[in-house]
């Protein structure tokens, strides 16, 4: 396992799929949002929740973002624990770039790729039963 930081242009090409995503998933959970303040009643956002009364391994992200726009930041992180390290990563990440025109690269071999894999599985699934028995 070897790290590098790597200079590169401080402004990152922004995909633009990823661009629309963001902003399909900030206009449904705006028009949600004014929805179920109009009705006075909340409205559940996940299908797999509203199907099997189950949360998915990313239910809680939306109430995470809007309980940190709200300056709820112990709340947003239980909401959903590990998209908020993600998340955080992500932005370290963002910032550095953005900041130091510099990137982390990580180069694994062919065996730590597998345990990578593994691990990343391995959190997602604790994260979902947490999910499923904290968070419900």
């Amino acid at each position: 396992m070897t790290f590098e930081l790597r200079k590169t242009s401080r402004l990152p090409r922004w995909p633009v799929w990823a661009v629309g995503v963001v902003l399909a998933w900030l206009a449904l959970v705006g028009a949600t949002e004014w929805l179920a303040w109009r009705v006075h009643q909340p409205f559940e956002l996940c299908l797999l929740k509203r199907l099997t009364g189950l949360p998915c391994p990313t239910c809680g992200l939306t109430r995470g973002i809007l309980a940190l726009l709200h300056g709820r930041l112990t709340d947003a992180i239980a909401f959903n624990p590990l998209a908020f390290v993600i998340l955080g990563v992500a932005a370290i990440g963002l910032l550095g770039r953005l900041a130091l025109g510099v990137r982390l690269r990580l180069d694994l071999s062919r065996g730590e790729r597998k345990v990578a894999a593994i691990l990343a599985v391995a959190l997602l699934l604790s994260n979902w039963v947490y999910l499923i028995v904290c968070v419900g």
